[in-house]
C-alpha cells in the first residue's frame, strides 16, 4: 500500500471514533445511533446525570496533541509520518462539535461567507460548522483572522456563538484552519 493510501486509511479510521460522540446531531438522521452496531449492548449501564458540582469539575473536551507548536503552525509534507497523522487528527478535532458548542446556524455562516466573496471563493460546509475560502494564492496562518477583520463580518467569539467552529483558507500550496474557540489555535499544512 502506498504511503499516501496508508495515511488516508489511518486518518479515516481515526475520524470514526470521535465522530460517534461529537458529530453534529441535527438533520434528518439526528435520531440515528452511530455509537456502534445494533447487536452490541453497553458493557455497563449509563450513569445517572452528574450533580451540578461534578459536571462543573468534568473536563469539557480534550484535544489531541498539536503536531507543531503554535509559534510555527505549518506541517510540511517532508515531516515524519507521525506528525502528518497528528495534523490530520488535530484538524478533525478542531472541526468536531463539543457538547457545549452552540448549534450550527447555516444562515449566519452563509452571511459571513458572502462577506468574504471579495477575497476568494467561500463555501459553507458541515451545516455551518466550517467556512472555507478558496484562494488563488495567499493562504497563510494569519489570513482567516485578517479576512474576517477586513470584511467587517464577525469576531471569532461571535462565530463560535453561532456554531461556526473553523474558518479555513486554502490555495494550491497551503491550507490553514483557524479555530473559533481559541484565537491562537491555527494549523496549516503545506503540500
Amino acid at each position: 500500500m502506498s504511503r499516501v493510501r496508508l495515511l488516508l486509511a489511518m486518518a479515516l479510521l481515526s475520524l470514526g471514533a470521535p465522530c460517534a460522540a461529537a458529530c453534529d446531531k441535527s438533520g434528518p438522521l439526528a435520531n440515528l445511533d452511530t455509537s456502534g452496531s445494533a447487536s452490541t449492548a453497553p458493557s455497563s449501564p449509563l450513569p445517572a446525570a452528574l450533580p451540578a458540582s461534578d459536571a462543573a469539575a468534568a473536563p469539557t473536551h480534550a484535544m489531541p496533541p498539536r503536531p507543531v507548536p503554535t509559534s510555527s503552525p505549518t506541517v510540511l509534507i517532508t515531516m515524519p509520518m507521525e506528525v502528518q497523522l497528528q495534523a490530520i487528527q488535530y484538524m478533525a478535532a478542531m472541526q468536531a462539535p463539543w457538547p457545549s458548542d452552540a448549534p450550527a446556524d447555516p444562515d449566519y455562516a452563509k452571511t459571513i461567507a458572502d462577506s468574504l466573496k471579495p477575497m476568494g471563493r467561500p463555501d459553507v460546509i458541515s451545516s455551518g460548522r466550517l467556512i472555507e475560502v478558496k484562494l488563488d494564492k495567499g493562504c497563510d496562518a494569519t489570513w482567516p483572522k485578517q479576512a474576517l477583520a477586513r470584511s467587517g463580518g464577525a469576531t471569532l467569539g461571535t462565530l463560535l456563538a453561532h456554531g461556526v467552529l473553523v474558518v479555513k483558507c486554502l490555495d494550491r500550496q497551503v491550507q490553514c484552519l483557524q479555530s473559533t474557540r481559541d484565537a491562537d489555535d491555527v494549523l496549516c499544512t503545506h503540500k
